[in-house]
């Protein structure tokens, strides 16, 4: 197999385009179901109050007199009144009675919560508008998927105030899941979503509805909305490894690393440093840039990473892997180089960030995970990333200083702006 086959295999591995996927196929007339379904609304408003005007909204329990005789999901509730002043507040109406509402919003905002925390990624959004569609022209049953996805946050400033929602300043997005399901198995090529700027709802729905047009029993319903759980990263990993979205002069399958792994795997190298043993003679201690604390083994894991070497590190917790991993990003920006750190939980990108941050050296880092990920925020990281970057590694070219431990007899090197930890602890700036 070539490896372009066996690329191409590995990313339709990541698809989940079935109808588990509720992205394809939303849960609906589901009373358990961790959605709050929006009713008689329009799209136009609430996308202008939330993301134009950046206002926070409000949930609207079902008015009392209607409890027991509507629908409890208010499923695809169209608006019913023309009433402007009622569409354009600050309100959102459900078709749930308060204690019910209540219940599901605080169960939604502790696992969103939860999800931010362990993972660094919001997958709380507001979907506007709705897609009606059917597998087969003779299916019976429908399928509904939700097509604007507007990352949200639920919060409350006290246990006895309203929850309200907001925009989370995150991109705004189409649903990729559903977009690449229409193109792979329907020919369909539904709208990308222009910038926010730009977006209006009703325009992008329109847009949807004329290009499945040709599609029978299938209809686009602009104003159903809802807030509930949404995830596409595999997705979006999907389209990054798309060798057409590489340049030409850096191909995917012609990048050394995606050859190893797909085909001929990785050659045993020999080590570029002497034992652990004999660390002090083979590393020179002017040239080691260790801004935390590094034993042997950690300074040989170091020196191997500089020398260009693919290598897995591995060790049970407290063995100094975050300590590891510091000493790696200081030693790269002295070389001028970027690193891009990629971890599962966001506690292993905070932990090498709080020990950056100890060492005045957290302006390096440009931050891309969860709201810290919004463009206000990277275009300041950024620039305030460059000037660090530059500071640094001015500092890194002064004399170094050298101090002996007449105790250890050991020495250590402190660069001015890169601190050189001692092995008692104590730092030299």
């Amino acid at each position: 197999m070539t490896i372009e086959a066996k690329l191409e295999q590995a990313r339709r591995n990541l698809l989940e385009l079935s109808t588990r996927n509720r992205l394809i196929s939303m849960p609906v007339r589901r009373r358990r179901a961790k959605i709050i379904e929006i009713a008689d609304e329009r799209s136009d408003e609430v996308f202008r109050v939330l993301v134009s005007e950046g206002r926070e909204m409000s949930f609207l329990p079902i008015p009392e007199e209607l409890e027991g005789t509507a629908d409890i999901n208010g499923l695809f509730a169209q608006p019913t009144s023309d009433d402007a002043d009622r569409h354009s507040d600050k309100y959102l109406q459900t078709m749930m009675d308060s204690k019910a509402l209540q219940k599901r919003l605080l169960t939604i905002y502790y696992d969103a919560r939860t999800s931010l925390e362990e993972t660094g990624i919001n997958i709380l959004y507001l979907a506007l508008g709705t897609l009606k569609w059917f597998e087969a022209d003779n299916a019976a049953e429908e399928r509904y998927a939700p097509l604007l996805l507007i990352p949200v946050e639920l919060s409350r400033e006290s246990a006895e105030e309203r929850f309200k929602v907001k925009w989370s300043s995150e991109e705004i997005t189409s649903n990729l899941s559903l977009l690449e399901k229409m193109r792979l198995e329907f020919g369909l090529d539904l709208p990308a979503v222009p910038d926010s700027e730009d977006l209006i709802p009703s325009n992008y729905f329109r847009e949807t509805r004329d290009r499945c047009a040709g599609m029978p029993r299938w209809e686009v319903l602009p104003d159903d909305m809802r807030i509930g759980f949404f995830s596409f990263a595999k997705l979006l990993m999907y389209h990054d490894l798309d060798p057409k979205s590489w340049p030409t002069e850096e191909s995917l399958k012609e990048q050394a690393l995606v050859s190893s792994l797909l085909m001929g795997g990785f050659s045993s190298e020999e080590s570029s440093v002497c034992g652990e043993d004999k660390i002090d003679e083979c590393v020179p201690i002017e040239t080691a840039v260790h801004v935390v604390d590094a034993d042997s083994s950690q300074t040989a894991a170091i020196e191997e990473v500089k020398a260009g070497r693919n290598l897995v590190i591995q060790g049970p917790p407290g063995t100094g892997k975050s300590q590891t991993i510091s000493n790696l990003i200081a030693a790269a920006v002295v070389q001028g180089k970027k690193v891009l750190f990629v971890a599962e939980k966001l506690a292993a990108l905070e932990v090498v960030k709080r020990r950056l941050d100890a060492i005045d050296l957290g302006s390096l880092c440009l931050e891309l995970h969860s709201r810290k990920a919004n463009t206000p925020a990277r275009c300041a990281a950024r620039k305030i990333g460059r000037l660090a970057l530059r500071k640094a590694q001015e500092r890194a070219r002064l004399p170094k200083r050298i101090l002996r431990n007449d105790a250890q007899a050991s020495a250590t090197i402190g660069n001015d702006g890169l601190p050189g930890p001692r092995r008692t602890g104590t730092r030299v700036w």
